[in-house]
């Protein structure tokens, strides 16, 4: 017996051994995947970053070059200017002047040296009679005729820029024999060519660079705490390619840091633009990610120590356990007792004719029992139809009888509270074994009860929890079946709030979140019970009417609506804000017999009420869908226009009232459609305002008044300053100046040729105009001119803020002088007030001599209108600008 007992130990205990080494094994190998993957991850991420940070520095160069490019080509250009001016002597070249007027910034001295070397300009940074021929640039430009435009390496400069390291840009003055008659230079401040590049855009020791292609630096700038240069590399780079990329060890720089570079070549010149990052920050973001791997790797490993030890003292303890026990019996009872299925082997007893008697229940498990409400002692041996209630004691034995016939039966059934089973939904299973029946039984009532909670999440929306789109994409159609076969109307209401991105940019998501539950909960109690609210998206509702009456009950309900969301203006959150709502509605089967065209309908008809003002209900109307073709329509037709430059200028001049004489004019667009002929501006300028392609067709505008111009001048013609009608959208940013400037010096125009007109309701909204821009331009020598005034409401502080020159008076309120008390008032309130502020005041639209009459008696300086001459083409202000005074012509022609 002793040694039967250590012979049992001894092969428990080489059991346990081949346990221990079993997990250990699996734990190294789990172990060994984890940290590999985890290293592997770190590798990939790694050089993935350095792929990326490779990518932006490429890009970053390439932007850089392209941006030094459009500086160098502005200084190209304005050395092209002035070299066009001294040769064709045909004025007096003074720079200084120029600058004055504002034809190049203030950050660019130019300089016009004689073949002599002596600077002939009295500039702001280089003395008149300054000596600049022993400089390298000027014996370059003396001794290459076709050098082109000469870039000379960074040196200190002279004059006013004494002390400070300049980059000089030079080209070379011929005379008509071709033989050298000085040189133009055009001055920078090293740091110029990166103003539009902040060193606070870049990472530490990171930089940018302009080189010449042979190596040596132009200029640069280095991220970081801006008390640092540049980490110059240690010798001249080396530029194989115009375009390229590379990693740079660390004893390329002086700081000994290795970097990612890119560099690209400029098109025309001999220079590269490079972009460097290092290493080190191009890996930075990574930096807590990898900390985060390996604190996850170390805790998965120490978990899994403990998981693998358990599981391993487990199974040998099972394995322990189970020497002990019947094979066979242990494992067919913990194979039945531990699933979660309820087991029974139900034995089927006949009546003498072959009809079925009884189920008796043969054996179970101990989960069968629980399920039943008894000790599985208790279960055994009774009769199936016992367990339940008479009523489903039918469908018991058909479940069974089923089973006999087919072999295999499977059907779900609730049990609900009251039977010997606990309530809720099971899966029965039976399968037939000769004369006995195998059944398992499994509880599903909580996997009946997530696929119901996911069906209800995928129609209910989220935040509010009103049936969503989805839902209503379901649900509507068998509304409209219904409606249909019983011939009854379906009102649908698509409900927009207005102005709801306003709460969200000022209050936070969160309160517009809050604001839209809010107004969910209005709109489900201002409508019946039979109706039926959901949220499409966003700031958008539907709501389904069914079975109403069509004398005004419809409107009934939008008015309701609308009401219930007006309540919500009284809440403290949104006290600010006026919360209201735009309605479309649409009626099956008058509008549409489908869900996408009822829908469609309603939108429609939405968009038309907030077309109309906003804060109001329509109904749909095949007008509305006709308008919306329309706009589309002429969009697209704005947008070819463009393209085919559709687009002719006209003319209306403007005269003193004192003389007659002709003092200026409006340039004033039409569009030549090719189809339908001249198209006034008062039908397509509000779409192109709308579309924002009011931007290329005022750039348009501007292009062909300044060609216009030098045409006339071309022509010998007296100039006079030409106004530009200028939308708000155009002000938002310097796009409009710098096209301008680009304009006026390449049709050489100068500033005071040109005048610039807002209307006044541009004014009025402090975002609508861009003050910081008017005062730009305004500095550049353009007039600003407010037109249509007297409409806009605009303060007098706001005309003294922009430092407006002229104001127009309305021509609606010109029309009525002499007829009209207030108009006359008006009229003279405003220049009243032009001649306080110092503001010339013209009054549009004068078409009578009695009107012209009574401004002049008024003090009035200028008028505009068809007492002058209407709106003409180019040709005919050629004529205008040679006939004499206007008042005299119009005396001479009068009968």
């Amino acid at each position: 017996m002793d040694i039967h007992l250590k012979s049992h130990e001894q092969q428990i205990r080489a059991n346990n051994k081949k346990i221990l080494l079993l997990w250990a094994s699996a734990y190294a190998l789990v172990f060994a995947l984890l940290w590999g993957g985890t290293l592997f991850k770190i590798h990939l991420d790694r050089a993935n970053l350095v792929r990326a940070a490779s990518i932006e520095v490429a890009a970053r160069a390439k932007s850089y070059a392209e941006q030094v490019l459009q500086t160098i080509k502005q200084i190209d250009q304005l050395s092209l200017v002035i070299k066009y001016q001294w040769e064709r002597k045909a004025d007096a070249l003074d720079l200084d002047e120029q600058y004055r007027k504002g034809v190049y910034q203030t950050a660019i001295y130019p300089v016009a040296i004689n073949a002599q070397g002596v600077a002939i300009t009295d500039t702001r940074a280089l003395p008149k009679g300054t000596y600049m021929g022993d400089l390298e640039f000027f014996q370059k430009n003396k001794n290459t005729p076709d050098a082109g435009l000469v870039i000379s390496y960074p040196t200190q400069g002279r004059g006013g820029l004494a002390g400070k390291t300049v980059i000089r840009f030079s080209r070379r003055f011929d005379k008509p024999d071709g033989t050298f008659d000085g040189v133009v230079l055009v001055a920078i401040e090293s740091g110029y060519l990166n103003a539009f590049h902040a060193a606070s855009t870049l990472a530490p020791d990171d930089f940018i660079s302009v080189h010449f292609v042979d190596g040596p630096e132009l200029a640069s700038i280095t991220g970081g705490d801006g008390n640092k240069t540049m980490p110059f590399y240690r010798q001249n780079p080396r530029f194989a390619t115009a375009d390229g990329q590379r990693a740079e060890p660390g004893q390329q720089f002086f700081d000994n840091t290795a970097r990612l570079v890119a560099w690209h070549k400029l098109s025309d010149y001999p220079l590269i633009a490079m972009a460097a990052t290092t290493t080190k920050n191009a890996l930075a973001p990574y930096a807590s990610v990898e900390k985060t791997y390996f604190s996850i790797a170390s805790s998965m490993s120490f978990l899994l120590l403990l998981l693998f030890a358990s599981a391993a003292l487990s199974q040998m303890r099972n394995a322990a356990r189970r020497r002990y026990e019947n094979q066979v019996q242990t494992t067919f009872r913990l194979a039945v007792d531990g699933a979660r299925e309820a087991f029974y082997m139900i034995q089927p007893t006949f009546h003498a004719d072959g009809r079925t008697h009884q189920f008796l229940i043969e054996d179970c498990n101990e989960r069968a029992a629980e399920m039943a409400g008894l000790m599985r002692s208790e279960l055994i041996g009774k009769c199936v139809t016992e367990l339940v209630q008479a009523g489903a004691a039918e469908k018991i034995r058909n479940f069974f009888v089923k089973t006999l016939a087919e072999d295999f039966w499977e059907e779900e059934f609730y049990v609900p509270h009251g039977w010997t089973h606990l309530p809720g939904w099971f899966q029965g299973r039976a399968v037939g074994s000769g004369a006995a029946i195998a059944v398992t039984i499994r509880d599903v009532s909580e996997t009946r009860q997530q696929a119901e909670a996911l069906e209800k999440m995928a129609s209910t929306d989220a935040l509010t929890g009103l049936p969503n789109r989805h839902w209503f994409n379901d649900y509507l159609p068998h509304v409209l079946e219904q409606a249909k076969a019983q011939g009854k109307f379906v009102s649908l209401f698509y409900i927009d709030l207005d102005n709801f991105k306003d709460i969200n940019d000022s209050l936070g998501h969160r309160a517009g979140d809050e604001m839209l539950c809010a107004v969910a909960h209005c709109l489900r109690t201002a409508v019946r019970k039979q109706d039926h609210v959901s949220r499409f998206g966003g700031d958008e509702f539907t709501v389904i009417v069914e079975n109403i009456a069509q004398d005004g009950g419809v409107d009934r309900i939008a008015l309701q609506l609308m009401d219930a969301i007006s309540i919500l203006n009284a809440s403290e959150i949104w006290k600010n804000f006026s919360i209201k709502a735009s309605v479309g509605i649409s009626t099956y089967p008058q509008d549409a017999q489908d869900v996408d065209g009822l829908l469609q309908c309603a939108d429609i008809a939405m968009y038309a009420a907030k077309a109309e003002g906003k804060s109001q209900y329509r109904h749909y109307d095949k007008k509305f869908s006709q308008k919306i073709k329309e706009r589309i329509n002429i969009e697209q037709a704005l947008q070819q226009a463009i393209s085919n430059d559709e687009f002719v200028l006209y003319y209306q001049p403007r005269a003193y009232t004192i003389n007659g004489e002709f003092c200026s004019m409006e340039a004033l667009i039409r569009w030549q459609h090719p189809q339908r002929g001249l198209i006034s501006p008062l039908e397509f300028i509000p779409i192109a305002e709308r579309t924002r392609l009011i931007i290329p067709i005022g750039e348009l505008i501007i292009d062909k008044a300044c060609r216009q111009i030098a045409q006339w001048r071309a022509a010998g013609l007296p100039l006079r300053q030409v106004s530009l009608n200028v939308s708000a959208l155009q002000l938002k940013d310097d796009r409009l100046r710098l096209f301008l400037v680009r304009c006026m010096l390449r049709h050489e125009i100068p500033a005071a040729l040109i005048a610039l007109e807002l209307t006044e309701s541009s004014m009025v909204d402090e975002d609508s105009v861009a003050p910081e821009e008017l005062r730009q331009l305004r500095a550049m020598g353009i007039e600003l001119q407010i037109d249509d005034f007297g409409t806009g409401y605009s303060s007098l502080s706001q005309l003294q803020q922009l430092d407006i020159d002229v104001v127009k008076i309305d021509q609606s309120f010109v029309r009525k002088l002499g007829q009209d008390q207030q108009s006359n008032a008006l009229c003279e309130a405003i220049i009243s007030i032009g001649r306080t502020l110092n503001i010339t005041v013209v009054a549009e639209g004068v078409e009578t001599e009695e009107q012209l009459n009574i401004l002049r008696q008024m003090g009035c300086k200028e008028v505009q209108g068809y007492l002058l001459s209407r709106p003409v083409l180019p040709e005919k202000i050629a004529q205008l600008l040679l006939q004499g005074p206007f008042f005299e012509a119009l005396r001479l022609e009068a009968p």
